[in-house]
């Protein structure tokens, strides 16, 4: 603190991160601004990266991505980690995202836009809606590939799924608020994975259903359907096995038909709960 111009800002009560990150926007003096998260690793060169790429591309800001390696290697923090990369890679061009991860927006856009949502009042989804309220008013967004960042947040299985739980509740209810973008994929995810998500609970019934009742072409649909499943994710499985070997990509399939589950259960409650009147 004492070797760097830093100025901590204290928030009045228990409020959420886009309350906490509007209020530093707020006193913050320069040009640009940069997030990042509490448990984030930047690189020495990060604020060069992106003084160069603002100079360079004309655009509003850009998003990092993170560092395929990082210091807990487990399969469960590993798999999360490398989801994120790759989701965030394979996005070319303007997008309509903002990873808080490490996230750069120069000042009039931000403030143009009148920061970020308020109603969330818990850490969540609140950069995703932020990002798709920047490109609905036409702020440009772009991914950084070599603004890499290391995240170092640990992922227990519970953890994992918990948190993609209660993403799933939130990403429903922020897509139902804004029925226009119903037709859009405004996320990070890849179409492929959200076709998965019906498709994993049909195969584990029909499956069930073939296994318990005998039935053989039940039995040989539900092994169809959750081949389906595999080779829907398989880019992204095969990016485990790029980045960390065959060994960890077969580790990471129950993982990932986990959180798939759990994801259709956490989307249904969305709808659910929207229905019912819960907007965040």
């Amino acid at each position: 603190m004492e070797r760097y111009p830093v100025r901590v800002v204290s928030t009045t009560g228990r409020v959420g991160p886009a309350v906490a990150r509007n209020q530093g926007a707020a006193v913050a003096r320069g040009e640009y601004l940069l997030f990042i998260d509490s448990d984030v690793m930047v690189r020495p060169d990060t604020l060069q990266l992106l003084v160069d790429g603002f100079a360079r591309d004309g655009v509003d800001g850009y998003c990092g991505v993170q560092s395929a390696v990082m210091r807990h290697d487990d399969v469960v923090s590993q798999y999360k980690n490398l989801w994120m990369r790759w989701t965030y890679l394979r996005k070319q061009g303007d997008v309509p995202l903002f990873y808080t991860t490490a996230a750069a927006i120069r000042r009039d856009a931000f403030e143009r836009v009148g920061g970020f949502d308020a109603g969330y009042a818990t850490p969540n989804v609140e950069d995703t809606a932020f990002g798709q309220k920047l490109s609905r008013l036409g702020v440009r967004i772009r991914i950084h590939p070599l603004l890499e960042v290391e995240h170092v947040k640990p992922y227990s299985l519970s953890g994992l799924l918990r948190t993609d739980y209660m993403r799933a509740v939130s990403l429903t209810r922020l897509k139902l608020r804004h029925p226009d973008d119903l037709g859009d994929n405004n996320t990070s995810v890849p179409m492929s994975y959200m076709l998965s998500v019906p498709l994993a609970g049909v195969a584990v019934v029909v499956l069930l259903l073939g296994l318990l009742g005998g039935w053989r072409s039940a039995t040989a649909l539900g092994v169809l359907a959750a081949a389906g499943v595999v080779g829907l994710n398989a880019g992204f499985l095969n990016e485990i096995r790029r980045t960390d070997g065959l060994g960890r990509a077969l580790a990471s399939i129950p993982v990932l038909w986990l959180e798939l589950l759990v994801v259709g259960v956490g989307t249904a409650v969305g709808m659910i709960s929207f229905a019912v009147g819960r907007r965040y």
